[in-house]
C-alpha cells in the first residue's frame, strides 16, 4: 500500500470514529434525486461542412439521459463529511444509425477535520469509471474501451492570525485503462501544492499559489514529465454594491524526462495564463458574472504543442417568485495554434435554461444551446444546436 492510500485510509478511519461518537447529537442529511433528460442534437458528431459533403452525414440525434444521485452529509463539532454517488446512463438514437448507449459511474468521499479553530485538514477521494473518449467527436465511441480514474486531494490549512492564511497539500490522479491497446497510456500524477495568502482588510486578500508534480507513465512508450506552476492572485469585495473582483495570473512549465540514464530533462516549455473575473448581485434574486482570460499553454502535453487563447465568458441567473429560475450563458474564444501557423479558431457558445419548481420535490427544466467554431482550416469548423427538456425529482431528509 502506498503512502497516499495509508494517509487516506487513516483519515477515513478517524472520520468514522468521529461520526460514530457524535451521531446521537448531530443530524445526518440525506438527499437522493433523479433527472431524466431528453435532448435533440443537430449535427451531434460535429461534422465540418466539407465532412458533411464527403461522408455519410448524421444530421441529428435524439438522446435520453438518466442521472440519479445519492448524497449523504454529516456535520459535527469536529468536522463535516460527505459521500456522493452519481451513475449516468445515456441512450443515443442517431438518424440512420443503430442506437447505442453509454454508462458511467462517479463516487466521491470528502471531509474536513477541524483540529483547532486555526488548523484544519480537507480530504477527498473521487473514483470514476467511464468510456475512453474518441479522438474526434465525429467518431462513434468504442464501448469496450473503458477506464477507471482515481483522484485524491489532501490540504492542510493554517491561519496563525487574523491576516495570514497558509495551505500545504498533495494531489494525485491515477488512470488505468482496461484494454491492452490503451494500457500504454496508464499513468499516475502526483503534485505537491502550497499557497500563502494575506488579508489586507476584511474585504481584500492577496497571495501566491504553486505546485510541482510528476506525471509517471507505466510503460516506456510514453515519456514521463515534470509540471510546475506558480500564480499570484488578488481578490476584493466592494462595499455597498455586492461586487467581488478577482485577478490572478502566473506561469506553467512542462519538462520531459530524458530516456538516458542521466535522467536529464529535455524539451522544457513555459507558458502562462491569467484571468480577471467580476461577480455581482444585481438584486436579491439576480446574480451576474463575467470572466476574461488569456493564456499561452500546451494544447498537447505529450508533444509540447502550444496555443494562444483569449476568451470572455458571461452569465446571468434570475430567480422569480421562488419557483422560476432563468439562466443565460455566453462565451467567445479565440485560439491560435503555434505549430500550425495557418490555424486560428474562433469559438462561440450561447445557452439559455429555464426551470420551474412545481413542488418542493418536483421540477421541470428546458434549455437551448448553440455552439459554433469558425477556423482558418475548414475541417475544424462546425456548428451544433441542442434542445433539451428534463424532469427532476428529489427527496431529502430532514425536509
Amino acid at each position: 500500500m502506498n503512502f497516499k492510500a495509508v494517509v487516506f485510509a487513516g483519515a477515513a478511519s478517524l472520520s468514522l470514529v468521529l461520526f460514530t461518537a457524535s451521531f446521537a447529537q448531530k443530524p445526518l442529511s440525506f438527499k437522493t434525486s433523479l433527472e431524466i433528460t431528453g435532448m435533440y442534437e443537430r449535427n451531434p458528431w460535429l461534422f465540418s461542412q466539407s465532412e458533411k459533403e464527403s461522408k455519410d452525414y448524421v444530421q441529428d440525434s435524439y438522446v435520453v439521459e438518466y442521472s440519479p444521485s445519492l448524497n449523504l452529509i454529516y456535520r459535527s463539532d469536529f468536522g463535516s463529511f460527505s459521500l456522493n454517488y452519481r451513475p449516468n446512463y445515456k441512450v443515443y438514437y442517431p438518424s440512420g444509425r443503430r442506437h447505442y448507449s453509454l454508462k458511467s459511474h462517479q463516487g466521491e468521499l470528502a471531509g474536513t477535520l477541524y483540529f483547532t479553530d486555526k488548523l484544519s485538514l480537507a480530504l477527498s477521494d473521487r473514483v470514476a469509471d467511464s468510456v475512453v473518449g474518441t479522438e474526434s467527436r465525429s467518431d462513434v465511441p468504442s464501448l469496450q474501451r473503458r477506464y477507471t480514474e482515481n483522484s485524491t486531494n489532501e490540504t492542510l490549512r493554517y491561519t496563525p492570525g487574523s491576516r495570514l492564511v497558509l495551505t500545504l497539500g498533495h494531489r494525485s490522479n491515477n488512470i488505468a485503462y482496461r484494454t491492452e491497446a490503451d494500457k500504454r497510456s496508464n499513468r499516475e500524477d502526483n503534485s505537491a501544492t502550497a499557497s500563502v495568502g494575506y488579508r489586507l482588510g476584511v474585504r481584500t486578500e492577496i497571495g501566491v499559489t504553486g505546485d510541482w508534480g510528476l506525471v509517471d507513465y507505466k510503460t516506456e512508450e510514453q515519456t514521463d514529465r515534470y509540471d510546475y506552476s506558480a500564480r499570484v492572485y488578488v481578490q476584493t469585495t466592494l462595499a455597498g454594491i455586492e461586487t467581488t473582483i478577482r485577478g490572478e495570473g502566473g506561469f506553467e512549465t512542462t519538462k520531459f524526462k530524458s530516456r538516458s540514464n542521466s535522467g536529464s530533462l529535455r524539451n522544457g516549455r513555459t507558458g502562462f495564463n491569467g484571468l480577471l473575473s467580476i461577480a455581482r448581485d444585481l438584486g436579491e434574486n439576480t446574480h451576474a458574472a463575467i470572466t476574461g482570460s488569456a493564456s499561452y499553454l500546451p494544447s498537447d502535453q505529450a508533444t509540447g504543442a502550444f496555443y494562444k487563447n483569449t476568451s470572455v465568458e458571461a452569465s446571468v441567473r434570475q430567480l422569480f417568485l421562488g419557483r422560476i429560475e432563468a439562466m443565460f450563458n455566453g462565451e467567445v474564444r479565440r485560439r491560435r495554434y503555434e505549430e500550425e501557423e495557418d490555424r486560428t479558431d474562433y469559438a462561440y457558445r450561447a445557452s439559455a435554461q429555464l426551470g420551474y419548481r412545481l413542488f418542493k420535490w418536483l421540477s421541470i427544466r428546458g434549455g437551448y444551446t448553440f455552439s459554433k467554431v469558425d477556423s482558418t482550416i475548414e475541417t475544424y469548423e462546425y456548428d451544433e444546436h441542442v434542445v433539451e427538456a428534463s424532469v427532476y425529482v428529489e427527496y431529502s431528509s430532514p425536509k
